[in-house]
């Protein structure tokens, strides 16, 4: 589907020849559940983004995209056009998986286009029969609280139900018995106050679910939640909406300090007798295989708390996107015998959902549904480390002098350049073994020389290395640390077409040997400017990692954090002035109830400060944080106690950087004033207004010198002529702007080391461009 995707973008394959791969992969996937023997068969696929879906399908279509069709107005929304701004993106409630963020615009108006889903269900049909073949449909009140909206939920929610009973209706003419309608919002804090509009909804929804004039048969309507337990008091009203059958997470985030609670709950309430229960036992999230068979016992279990064998469907816990596909793509000698009896991917979670099922009751109904995973008693505390100090030798007010001192909007870009065919080639050559090392050594070193000679050129400040030799930001590390194994073929969709491979942490984390010094030397040698040492933070490493179960996060973001102090400890040892240790997941790592978020966020604060104490107080430490909703996690970001904060910001209306002005945070900071998921180039004029913009909400007021100018995140994603013109454009941007705030021509500038005026006139914020509603994350950065 990837493949397909950069084709189609490419305008070497058309649009048929890309729904024929849709296809393919369907039958694929659906194919795979059928033949392991799952009974009611999810049909999950799509394109970019089942959120993009919804809204095309439902026709909540912004105004700046509804001069587009088709599949070109599809993608636009994904990934920007001309005059039109992508929708943001964010990530997936606590998943690694990115959605784009629905614009419910004052006033809209739908415009339902239902062809794509009733497609879909013809196929699966065609494929699995009519029974087998279960449309997967995103809820109603779980779409409308994803969406940035300019009214109410429940005024969103009325404008929008008339869409999702036409569909209903369509369904139901096409013979359909079943609909799974996937609610996870109802395993958030937000959902005790969502009572109200969930039984007005439903009720709406089962009466077009029902029976009718026509004389069809009713379906069922399948409630769906996943990645965490729902509240006590949601629980007691969830099992009392008209549902044919609500399917529930009985384990957990994997690794979490927390208690599933889903089993206490129907324990202690019971389970109505006419409601069938989707038992999310077997880990949708984690690859580690069954052994002790936690999931025959939580169905036993669930049998002597007297929920009737009849009305109990073995399920995943949570969709199995989030896993590679199958053990079967890795060569065999690739893992140890031992290591490959201990997994289990996409595939062998249906064979496990089966032998659970038949392990407790012959003829249990069977289906690959979506709820979540996690254990059901917490995991061992186990990290045994000598104490260290998680303090900065000296606080931020005394040792910022002492860095390196640059000129207001200095630039700078965030991390990674395009990784090209040549790139992947030579590493592609040196996996074969058909590079040596030293080959493969100076082919590398060739990149980071480009690299740095294109920085040389436009002018940049602070310079990257580029990272050619890394393949991820997550896997890089893994690879060099003891603990991690790596799959050949283990690869999860992101977004898009946007695929990872995450590392899986197997065993402790230990730090082997320098990892990023040779590479850093090198580009500091090509150089008189400053130049970054680049690492991925042990949250993130953590966060995009497969974790262990049997100790939890936190011991393992610790092992991680030590290993990395110590690579922080030889930069500087190298002579590095300034280091950037990458947060990106830090708030993806959130847990889904409030009640759970403050022992999260000590933990995380203080694996980042454990990998960053050790610098001394001249060397300026840097982390980056992705589109995130920073309003609660404000504390923390000041608590890490880094010098120089970046964020993806450019389609987020500058959400962020408000709520940082608006809290007082004093730091360095660098606000992305580009969006790296387009191929667009903005223009200069753009992100000067972008620049103004940033000044314009008070932040950082009197220091533009701590006002950093860079891209939202890193470039590895973009080709080079796209990247040249777009840094171009930011440098003269960054200059111009350096030059009106001297002249007194920038609004909000303030006094700036070495001279400089405030400013006194200043043109409105992003004049001449459309504007953009605010956000929460990426992964281009990997």
């Amino acid at each position: 589907m990837k493949s397909a995707l950069e084709r189609y973008w490419k305008g070497q394959q058309t649009e048929a020849e890309l729904l024929r791969t849709q296809s393919e992969v369907e039958a694929e996937a659906w194919g795979a559940q059928r033949d392991a023997g799952i009974t009611s068969v999810g049909l999950d696929s799509t394109l970019y983004d089942h959120v993009l879906d919804t809204i095309a399908w439902v026709g909540a279509i912004p105004q700046r995209f509804q001069h587009l069709s088709g599949l070109e107005q599809y993608f636009a929304m994904a990934r920007g056009a001309e005059g039109a701004t992508a929708l943001d993106m964010s990530k997936f409630f606590d998943s690694n998986y990115h959605f784009l963020v629905p614009e419910l615009e004052a006033g809209f108006s739908l415009r339902p286009n239902l062809e794509h889903v009733l497609a879909k269900v013809w196929h699966g049909q065609a494929l699995l029969g009519a029974g087998a073949a279960v449309p997967y449909i995103l809820g109603p009140v779980t779409f409308v609280s994803l969406a940035r909206r300019a009214m109410p939920l429940d005024a969103a929610l009325a404008t929008i139900l008339p869409a999702y009973e036409a569909l209903l209706g369509e369904l139901r003419a096409l013979g359909v018995t079943q609909v799974q309608l996937h609610e996870p919002v109802l395993v958030t804090t937000a959902a005790s106050s969502l009572q109200v509009s969930f039984e007005a909804s439903y009720r709406r929804l089962a009466k077009a679910a029902g029976p009718g004039a026509e004389q069809l048969p009713g379906m069922q309507l399948s409630l769906v939640t996943y990645y965490d337990d729902v509240e006590e008091d949601v629980y007691r009203w969830a099992v009392q909406l008209p549902v044919a059958a609500l399917h529930l997470d009985f384990l957990g985030v994997p690794g979490a300090s927390f208690v599933n609670r889903n089993l206490e709950w129907i324990e202690k309430h019971g389970w109505p007798a006419v409601l069938d229960l989707g038992a999310g036992v077997v880990d949708g999230r984690s690859i580690w295989a069954d052994k002790s068979g936690v999931a025959s016992s939580l169905l036993r279990r669930l049998v002597q708390t007297g929920v009737p064998p009849g009305r109990l469907v073995c399920c995943s816990s949570a969709p199995l996107q989030h896993l590679p596909f199958s053990l079967d793509g890795e060569p065999d000698g690739s893992m140890s015998d031992e290591l490959r009896g201990r997994l289990a991917f996409a595939t062998e979670k249906l064979h496990e959902i089966v032998a659970a099922a038949r392990n407790v009751v012959d003829k249990l109904p069977l289906v690959n549904a979506a709820d979540s995973g996690g254990p059901a008693q917490p995991p061992a505390e186990a990290v045994h480390q000598d104490e260290l100090s998680l303090e900065r030798p000296e606080p931020y007010a005394v040792r910022r002098s002492k860095q390196i001192q640059l000129p207001p909007f200095p630039t700078t870009s965030i991390g990674s350049f395009p990784q090209t065919q040549a790139v992947r080639s030579a590493r592609a050559a040196f996996r074969a073994g058909r590079l040596s090392t030293a080959e493969y050594q100076r082919a590398m070193a060739a990149h980071i020389g480009m690299a740095v000679g294109a920085q040389e050129a436009l002018g940049l400040d602070v310079l990257v290395h580029g990272e050619a030799e890394r393949t991820d930001m997550v896997e890089f590390f893994g690879q060099e640390l003891e603990g991690f194994h790596f799959t050949h073929h283990g690869w999860v969709q992101s977004y898009g077409s946007r695929y990872v491979r995450p590392p899986i942490i197997a065993a402790d984390v230990h730090f082997i040997k320098p990892m990023t010094v040779p590479e850093f030397k090198l580009a500091q040698s090509l150089t008189q400017r400053p130049m970054k040492g680049m690492l991925t933070g042990p949250v993130t490493v953590l966060n995009w990692s497969f974790p262990r179960k049997d100790i939890s996060r936190k011991a393992q973001a610790f092992q991680l954090a030590v290993a990395l102090r110590q690579e922080v400890a030889a930069l500087e040892a190298a002579g590095c002035k300034v280091v950037q240790v990458d947060e990106p997941a830090l708030r993806e790592g959130l847990p889904l109830k409030s009640s759970r978020h403050a022992a999260y966020l000590r933990w995380a604060v203080d694996a980042f400060r454990c990998t960053t104490a050790v610098a001394a107080p001249e060397m300026q430490v840097v982390t980056h944080l992705c589109y995130s909703d920073f309003g609660d996690i404000m504390q923390a970001i000041e608590e890490m106690d880094a010098d120089v904060l970046t964020i993806e910001n450019s389609r987020s209306g500058n959400e962020m950087v408000a709520a940082l002005a608006a809290s007082g945070y004093g730091r360095d900071i660098g606000p992305g004033v580009y969006d790296v998921h387009s191929p667009l180039v903005p223009t200069v004029d753009f992100m000067k207004d972008k620049i103004r913009s940033f000044l314009a909400t008070g932040v950082l007021a009197g220091h533009p010198d701590r006002l950093w100018v860079n891209p939202d995140c890193g470039l590895k994603t973009r080709a080079w002529p796209e990247t040249l013109a777009a840094l171009r454009n930011m440098v003269q941007a960054a200059a111009e702007c350096r030059r009106e705030l001297l002249e007194g021509h920038v609004e909000g500038g303030g006094q700036v080391e070495g001279g400089g005026q405030p400013a006194e006139t200043l043109p409105a914020p992003g004049q001449g461009h459309s504007a953009r509603p605010p956000t929460p994350v990426c992964r281009c950065c990997v």
